[in-house]
């Protein structure tokens, strides 16, 4: 008795004989990569700056009884204050917003990874011209 063979190829290569060469590697694979790495280490970057300024901005009130503190910064709100506190925190998860949909929706990752770099550097450029005017 004699069995007909598969009318579809196998998926795994025989247990004899050179087997399958690998695939060859995809086209856009090196630049995912290239644009995970370059957009992890400036998520890391941003989250380091965001943390030191934040906690900068506990200690900035300090100098608001003397002479060298703003006008500014130590109204008796505190609206500005809030505003260096928070103010890179924002744009932190705005610039994280941004590169999500610039991926997602535009295609387009390294135009929004830029882009989230600028929308970013505005959170701790209000923070610092905030308290030192």
């Amino acid at each position: 008795m004699s069995f007909p063979p598969p009318s579809h190829p196998q998926p795994y290569p025989p247990s004899y004989g050179p087997g399958f060469p690998p695939p060859p590697p995809s086209p856009g694979r090196s630049a995912r990569v290239g644009f995970a790495v370059a957009a992890g280490l400036l998520l890391a970057a941003a989250v380091a700056v965001t943390g030191l300024l934040f906690f900068g901005m506990i200690f900035a009130s300090d100098s608001c009884g003397t002479s060298a503190g703003t006008a500014r910064f130590c109204d008796d709100s505190g609206a500005w204050m809030l505003v260096a506190m928070f103010g890179p925190t924002v744009a932190l998860v705005a610039a994280v917003g941004t590169v999500v949909l610039g991926v997602v929706w535009a295609r387009r990752p390294w135009t929004s990874l830029a882009l989230a770099v600028l929308v970013y550097a505005t959170g701790p450029a209000l923070a610092l011209f905030t308290v030192f005017g």
